[in-house]
């Protein structure tokens, strides 16, 4: 009975020396493999370039990497206003990646001289310098600042113009430069390259759109459209206005 208790014993005695040498090559392992980094790497970004995000998420200095952990990169790069989220990951060497997605921007937004930016979900966001907006429309004269409903209604009102001119032609919405809503008026559209307005109206986007997507080609040619006409008018149905300045005639 004691020489199998005694070999009962001695088992559990191994099977303990075995755990715990386990135990000590593994942490003893990851003691000695820990995780350096000396360079974040950000990619997907298009608004801003990446050593802005880092600034911005007070990760410039290289040097203060060493105690960092991927958690800690990934909620203070989160913490910027454009991004949705950042998805971040060790490289196995010494940098750290993050692929971040930054929001969609529908325009930018002019307001008592000041100018923002504006999301497909309506939230209203500050312009950081140097953002890309070369190619945003400006969302000009909406009325009364806050998230009314009359102000909501305009903005929607402006995102479906957008919307309507993306889908008939891109190359026209590249050069929408301006939408002036005219304070719930009938809202005026500026483009690039041309110095008359096109009086828009306030509804049947898409149809007006269609209609700009034919006229497009037309409307560089100077024997349709020349240094004297003042402005496109697309208020009335199934017609189009083009609105032509007087020349005085001198007298000799």
């Amino acid at each position: 009975m004691s020489e199998r208790r005694s070999k009962f014993f001695g088992l559990v005695v191994f099977l303990v020396l075995i755990i715990g040498f386990s135990y000590l090559m593994i942490t003893g392992s990851k003691a000695s493999h820990k995780q350096v980094y000396n360079q974040i790497e950000i990619t997907e970004n298009t608004l801003l370039p990446a050593k802005e995000y880092l600034r911005y998420a007070g990760l410039s200095d290289s040097t203060k990497y060493e105690n960092l952990t991927l958690l800690e990169v990934k909620t203070k790069i989160e913490k910027h206003p454009y991004l949705r989220k950042a998805e971040v990951e060790f490289d196995g060497v010494n940098k750290i990646l993050v692929e971040v997605q930054e929001k969609e921007i529908k325009a930018a937004l002019l307001q008592k001289n000041e100018l923002k930016l504006i999301t497909g979900d309506l939230e209203t966001l500050p312009l950081f310098p140097p953002s890309k907006i070369k190619d945003l429309p400006v969302i000009s004269n909406m009325g009364a600042a806050g998230k009314n409903e009359n102000s909501l209604r305009n903005m929607e009102f402006a995102f479906r113009i957008i919307d309507a001119i993306s889908m008939s032609d891109t190359n026209v919405r590249k050069l929408l430069a301006e939408i002036n809503l005219r304070k719930s008026g009938d809202a005026i559209l500026t483009f690039t390259g041309f110095n008359f307005p096109v009086l828009f109206g306030k509804s049947d986007e898409v149809k007006k759109a269609l209609i700009l997507k034919n006229l497009w080609q037309q409307l560089f040619n100077e024997e349709i459209i020349n240094g004297n006409t003042e402005y496109l008018d697309l208020r009335y149905k199934n017609k189009v206005f083009i609105g032509k300045r007087k020349t005085e005639l001198i007298s000799g």
